[in-house]
C-alpha cells in the first residue's frame, strides 16, 4: 500500500469519527451524517481494498490507483457543492416568501367599514 493511500485511509476514519462526534454533539442532522459516514466508508474501503482500487484504475483507464481516488474525491466534493447550492437557493425563496408574509403581517389593516361609519354619525 502506498502512503498516499495509507493517509486517505487514516483520513476516512478520521472522518468518520468527527462525523460521530458531531451527530452525538446535534451539531450536524442524520441524513448528513448518514451521507458523510457513507464517504467515509467508502473512502477506507478503496483505499484498503488494493484489488477494488485495481479494478477501478483499469475500468477508467487511469495510470496510477491514487489518481483513480483523487477523482473520486473531487468528483464528490463537485456534486455535495451542487447539492449544496441547492438547498441554499431553496432555502433563499423560503426567505423571500416568509420576509413577504411577515411583511404583509406587520401592515396596519385599514377597514372602510370603519370610515363608513363614522361618515353617518
Amino acid at each position: 500500500m502506498s502512503r498516499a493511500l495509507e493517509i486517505a485511509a487514516i483520513t476516512g476514519v478520521a472522518i468518520a469519527i468527527w462525523v460521530l462526534y458531531l451527530y452525538r454533539k446535534k451539531r450536524l442532522k442524520e441524513d448528513h451524517a448518514i451521507l458523510w459516514l457513507g464517504v467515509s466508508v467508502a473512502v477506507v474501503l478503496v483505499a484498503t481494498w488494493t484489488d477494488l482500487l485495481l479494478a477501478l484504475k483499469l475500468a477508467v483507464g487511469a495510470d496510477n490507483p491514487t489518481d483513480v481516488l483523487f477523482a473520486a474525491f473531487l468528483a464528490f466534493l463537485l456534486i455535495v457543492s451542487i447539492y449544496y447550492s441547492m438547498k441554499i437557493s431553496e432555502l433563499t425563496e423560503q426567505n423571500r416568501k416568509l420576509a413577504q408574509e411577515v411583511a404583509l403581517l406587520r401592515t396596519p389593516v385599514t377597514s372602510t367599514s370603519s370610515k363608513e361609519d363614522s361618515d353617518k354619525d
